[in-house]
């Protein structure tokens, strides 16, 4: 049952409609038909006795004169009378007369017996003549006796049948050009506008707030019409404000990003793309007093406006933090300490702090459950830094601890989001770590920039079309 009525509700409102006035016109017409063919059935049966009584009279009165010459007469009256009615039009006709104490029965046709003469007269003297027995009786009664007259009540009933049915024939067919009739009227004037409301509200879903719902069908059709355009006129003006918003957002998150170029002893060169208008990932090079740099990526769990939120709240706390101590570790306890007096509990967020000294080549860094950092020095296969502790916004009393690595005369250093080594293609595989290694292992004279746009290039080719769904930032320092 609860099957049925889920496959009755998945119809379109034409196809129910469609049914259900079908069905009711359907139902009364056969309603209407049934009680018209027992109504007329029976008064046909009515009529049918009404005429024989009649003949049943006439009888009795030309009996009357035929007693004169005797029995045989009689006889032969009732013979030659009933000899001309049995034919197609009266079939199983029949007379008999009980005619003053002697019993009469037409014999030219073989239908006289005692069984035939009781019967004639138990469905005469029945209650309801004509809806018992197999006959169709009709009798007069006077002075000298009682003339009975029958018919078979089958016979009766078949000519009376043939001419219902091709009456109901008609009902039938009249009904189905007025069931057609219906229906199309139902359809232009109700499933129509709601198949047009419902493909309107249909566009919308998936985004296009242009267009217009309009039926002209009825007061309510055309109220539910005008309150979806309302909605839609609104939903369009909030969209647009909300482009213009986040427009202005994106452009103040790009306004945040630090200049790489010119910076001396270090060739540094980024890539940041966020999965919406603006991303939670951090990323940001701190020149230092003694000509050091700072590198700092890190990542907010989420995406969109909360998570870029709390990636500027980090950059403030990152930069306020440098002014204070060069130490990767230092820096992190000071700015978990703040991020966790800030911001909301359950923002959490990953970080990596490199600090290079091109002039003494040596490298330290601390992480915050951030990716590992890629470190190639010369033509050396690339190892990961894989010093971390405990990710931001768990604990205010975590401390970090640091370690210094020389980089002798050339290096270069990959640091990337989760969004770069988990970006999927459309098979669900992971770009994963080697294909990093691989890249810096077969570019090694490549500039900085260049080889974040090998990079760059080879995540978009294996997404191979296929929507980020996380931030990508991607930032590559190595010493000149």
């Amino acid at each position: 049952m609860d099957t049925f009525k889920h496959r009755w509700h998945q119809l379109p409102i034409s196809r129910q409609l469609l049914v259900l006035v079908n069905a009711i016109l359907f139902v009364i017409v056969v309603s209407f038909l049934l009680v018209d063919y027992r109504l007329r059935m029976d008064r046909h049966l009515h009529e049918k006795q009404i005429a024989l009584t009649e003949e049943a009279k006439t009888m009795y009165e030309s009996l009357l004169v035929a007693e004169v010459h005797g029995g045989k007469a009689i006889q032969s009256l009732v013979d030659n009378v009933c000899a001309r009615m049995n034919t197609d039009d009266s079939p199983g006709h029949h007379i008999a007369a009980d005619w003053r104490g002697l019993p009469f029965q037409a014999i030219s046709h073989g239908h006289a017996s005692d069984e035939m003469f009781a019967a004639m007269r138990s469905t005469a003297d029945s209650i309801d003549a004509e809806a018992n027995g197999s006959l169709v009786v009709g009798a007069f009664t006077g002075p000298a006796g009682t003339v009975y007259i029958s018919e078979k009540r089958s016979a009766v009933v078949r000519s009376t049948r043939r001419s219902l049915l091709n009456q109901m024939f008609a009902v039938l067919l009249l009904g189905a050009i007025a069931a057609f009739v219906v229906s199309a009227v139902l359809r232009q004037l109700i499933a129509k506008p709601i198949q047009g409301i419902a493909l309107a509200l249909r566009s919308v879903a998936s985004g296009d707030l242009s267009v217009i719902a309009r039926t002209r069908s009825c007061r309510e059709l055309s109220y539910l019409a005008d309150q979806i355009n309302a909605m839609t006129a609104a939903l369009d003006h909030a969209q647009r404000d909300h482009r213009v918003h986040m427009e202005k957002a994106r452009q103040i998150q790009q306004n945040l990003r630090p200049t790489v170029s010119e910076l001396v002893g270090i060739d540094v060169a980024e890539l940041f793309e966020p999965a919406e208008d603006v991303g939670g990932d951090y990323y940001d090079v701190i020149p230092l007093s003694d000509g050091r740099y700072l590198l700092c990526v890190a990542d907010v769990s989420g995406h969109g406006v909360p998570a870029a939120m709390a990636a500027t709240l980090l950059k403030a706390f990152v930069s306020e933090a440098a002014k204070k101590s060069s130490s990767p570790a230092e820096i992190l306890t000071d700015v978990n300490q703040r991020y966790c007096e800030y911001v909301m509990m359950g923002h959490f967020a990953t970080m990596a702090l490199l600090v290079v000294d091109p002039q003494k080549r040596q490298l330290t860094y601390a992480n915050a459950g951030h990716e590992f950092p890629f470190l190639q020095i010369g033509s050396d296969t690339p190892v990961r830094l894989n010093v971390g502790d405990l990710i931001l916004g768990v604990e205010d009393d975590t401390h970090y601890h640091e370690e210094t690595v020389p980089l002798g005369d050339s290096a270069r250093l990959v640091i990337v989001s989760d969004g770069v080594t988990e970006a999927f293609d459309p098979c669900e595989e992971q770009f994963g770590t080697e294909r990093i290694e691989n890249l810096l292992h077969s570019a090694q004279s490549c500039s900085a920039r260049k080889l974040v746009e090998m990079l760059g290039s080879s995540i978009e080719a294996f997404r191979k079309g296929r929507k980020a769904f996380d931030d990508t930032t991607l930032l590559v320092a190595q010493l000149t």
